[in-house]
């Protein structure tokens, strides 16, 4: 084998742990799920405990599950709730619903973040009502929700004011979390007792 050959192989071999211990990173460092991004960092939730069933038919705005989340060192960094709705706007003829699906992470210090898994609304409305999550809903304290408008006045003069509906759930939403986190629910366990 030539020196030439030899420093191909070498560096090869570099490369390829490189790349490896990237990935390895990537896939354990790097928050890239919804639920890793409300926190700026991965997390793990513990089992979920659901709060409402999913209806099957039907328009409507539910809180549906609750968990604690974990950092990678096992603190506990906040709760985070799954929260949807839906409703008619629809975002092609083929749809009978649309929906919006959030996170919704409430940090120790109780600063509220909010992470779009799902929006199929009206396409026309879809970008403003991202921005609109990503502008109001990211590190706000829980006491300043009612400062923040439902109606997004850049986007509703570009959608021509429905995309209001649509922010409205949105506040909505994030408001059943905030109350839930609040005013906790009463198990079924804590209800029995008395």
């Amino acid at each position: 084998m030539s020196k030439q050959n030899l420093y191909l192989l070498i560096n090869t071999l570099i490369l390829l742990v490189l790349g490896l211990g990237f990935i390895l990173l990537y896939a354990t460092v790097i928050p890239t799920e919804p639920k890793d991004r409300l926190f700026g960092e991965v997390i793990t939730c513990d089992e979920e405990v659901e709060l409402t069933k999913i209806p099957v038919i039907g328009h409507y705005e539910i809180l549906h599950t609750v968990h604690d989340a974990y950092n990678l060192s096992g603190d506990k960094i906040g709760t985070v709730y799954h929260v949807i709705a839906r409703n008619g706007f629809i975002e092609t003829p083929d749809d009978e619903f649309g929906y919006i699906e959030l996170l919704v992470g409430i940090d120790l210090d109780d600063l509220v973040y909010v992470e779009i898994i799902t929006l199929s609304q009206t396409s026309v409305y879809n970008v403003a009502i991202q921005n609109y999550i990503y502008e109001y809903y990211q590190g706000f304290e829980i006491s300043g929700l009612l400062s923040i408008p439902v109606v997004n006045v850049e986007s509703d003069l570009e959608s021509g004011a429905t995309a209001s509906m649509s922010t409205g759930a949105v506040k909505r939403l994030v408001t059943m979390a905030i109350n839930e986190y609040l005013n906790p629910t009463l198990s079924l366990s804590e209800v029995t007792k008395g």
